[in-house]
């Protein structure tokens, strides 16, 4: 049985393990290439309904690889226990929010970077439009969060990393997965994954960021 047989298949035996920290990056890579078809798929077309379509695909395949993958079972096992009061839960969720929607930050990058996205949203209207921005964002914000805070918080984890540069390797991962969109917008997901995670090792949860990150795409394309 080849390396790469255990890593897909969890098994272990007594001459040769594979530790968890290796499963749990493979888990990761795969999740995060699932989504890379539809992704370039996108880059095809303008019409919403088959950009929305491969969207979700995508989405919900990269969720399919934690729940086919026995690391990315046991991380989804992983309780997320509010670790702070619920006020501060509540404190961090205003205070992202404030940051992104007063600050002027998407308008200051652009200004500093070029701008030559890959690829534009769609907009969708009537029906798809409604369908889109409650649950295709929500799609979107689960998506992100089980991937580039929960999954990258363990695996980080896993090879002994420290606070500081989990949190700014899962921002630079953030930043790249949203390779399609300008500059600006890359360093943007970037700096939203940075305080995304902050707050995720802060409140031990993934309901605060879940909800900002919704609220902030709510905004966006509303």
């Amino acid at each position: 049985m080849t390396d790469i047989e255990l890593l897909l298949g969890g098994q272990q035996t007594r001459t040769e393990s594979v530790p968890r920290s290796q499963r749990l990056l493979l888990c990761l890579i795969l999740a995060m290439l699932a989504m890379l078809p539809t992704q370039l798929y996108r880059l095809g077309t303008d019409d919403a309904l088959p950009w929305l379509l491969a969207d979700y695909a995508g989405r919900i395949m990269a969720i399919a690889v934690l729940f086919i993958l026995p690391a990315g079972r046991w991380c989804l096992r992983r309780r997320d226990e509010l670790k702070v009061g619920t006020l501060e839960a509540v404190a961090w969720i205003i205070g992202i929010l404030a940051l992104f929607l007063m600050l002027p930050i998407g308008q200051t990058l652009a200004a500093w970077f070029p701008q030559a996205p890959l690829g534009a949203y769609p907009s969708p209207k009537g029906f798809l439009y409604a369908l889109d921005i409650t649950l295709g964002l929500a799609l979107v914000a689960l998506h992100e969060e089980l991937i580039f805070r929960k999954l990258a918080s363990h695996v980080m984890s896993s090879f002994g990393w420290g606070f500081w540069r989990v949190v700014l390797t899962s921002a630079v991962l953030f930043g790249l997965f949203h390779w399609w969109r300008a500059p600006a917008g890359m360093i943007a997901a970037g700096l939203y994954g940075a305080a995304a995670m902050i707050c995720y090792r802060r409140t031990g949860s993934l309901w605060p960021v879940g909800f900002v990150h919704y609220v902030l795409d709510y905004q966006a394309f509303s």
